[in-house]
């Protein structure tokens, strides 16, 4: 391996060449700091050398990226513009659309509705009028984990229109919508003003949406109009901290429910899935890490949670280049680019 010992920028520069040598976007390195203070500080530094490389060179409009410890915000930086047009900064409480990580409020929903009694997993979902091929055998759980397809359990495989399916089971089987519930049993307990869907009215207004030309130069772009369990939630990024810190500190589940969410679906086979009930779960150099992505037209977003360390890391973007071409529904955070680069300054240097 390389001479770590140098400066700063070449650290960053062979970071950087890692990111478009390896397949994987995945690269270790190591260096000598003096203190554990120093250390805190070079890391943070690092990151942000390497957030801003990656804002440059997946031609990102306006990025968000923020490190929380529980409900504690330790570091946020704003790349780019909200609006490249008029030149807005992105801020805190700028508000992205979520795309796919609305699948995370969506199970924390499904499991208040378990814990009320209204709901079980294991319930098929045809007694909620969901009519789909083998219907009487898929269930709640099945949905959740994305294990409906071909002998339901027996293998994942990301599916957002299946996962959206869970619109109908609480409409019919609890008598409320996800909109309801969410606004009801999430939003208004933990007193989010910055989260809601298109067509409601922000402050800060919502991040405008971008995508690039054939000349791959930034343009407008269009965000989807679709809302429901499986994507279309707007937020800032202090507003989904609060809702992460409301989940993990019980506020909206009690342990046994929170742990069924962080606990990776086994299969029908006895092997471990990579996905839990609305969340990735993998273990990466010993620490687990819980998180997930968000990928649509003019968005990508990501969240990892290290429950070990009480560490949240967020990033939201009005473009799909933290997401586009990098497979993450294979379940492998390491190949976004930008997790790696989390992955290797905060688990594993020293």
């Amino acid at each position: 391996m390389a001479n770590m010992s140098g400066s700063k920028s070449n650290r960053r520069s062979f970071f950087r060449i890692c990111l478009l040598l390896t397949g994987t976007f995945f690269c270790l390195a190591a260096y000598p700091v003096s203190s554990a203070e120093s250390l805190s500080k070079e890391k943070l530094a690092l990151f942000a050398a390497e957030i801003d490389f990656l804002h440059d060179y997946l031609r990102i409009a306006g990025l968000a990226t923020a490190l929380y410890r529980k409900d504690k915000l330790l570091w946020f930086k704003g790349s780019g513009y909200a609006d490249l047009q008029r030149k807005k900064p992105v801020t805190l409480d700028t508000p992205f659309h979520l795309a796919s990580l609305t699948k995370t409020y969506a199970a924390t929903v499904i499991l208040q509705q378990v814990d009320a009694g209204k709901l079980q997993l294991d319930q098929p979902v045809s007694s909620c009028g969901v009519k789909i091929r083998q219907e009487k055998r898929i269930t709640i759980r099945h949905l959740l984990s994305h294990t409906s397809h071909n002998e339901p359990g027996e293998a994942y495989r990301y599916d957002g229109a299946q996962f959206a399916r869970l619109d109908t089971v609480l409409e019919n089987c609890t008598g409320h919508s996800f909109e309801y519930l969410l606004k009801h049993r999430i939003l208004t307990p933990l007193a989010l003003q910055q989260t809601g869907k298109m067509g409601d009215v922000f402050s800060p207004p919502l991040a405008k949406p971008y995508k690039l030309d054939r000349d791959n130069r930034l343009v407008e772009g269009k965000y989807q109009d679709y809302f429901g369990s499986s994507a279309g939630i707007i937020a800032s990024i202090a507003d989904y901290a609060g809702y992460i810190a409301g989940l993990r500190s019980g506020k909206l589940l009690p342990e046994k429910q929170l742990n069924l969410l962080f606990t990776p679906t086994r299969s029908t086979k006895g092997y471990s899935l990579p996905y839990a009930l609305g969340w990735f779960v993998e273990t990466i150099n010993g620490e687990t890490i819980v998180w997930h992505y968000g990928y649509w037209s003019s968005v990508s977003t990501l969240v990892l949670i290290v429950p070990q360390q009480d560490l949240v890391f967020l990033a939201f973007a009005n473009t799909d280049a933290l997401s586009r071409g990098f497979n993450l529904g294979k379940g492998r955070v390491s190949s976004s680019p930008l997790a790696a680069a989390f992955i290797d300054l905060f688990l594993f240097r020293e």
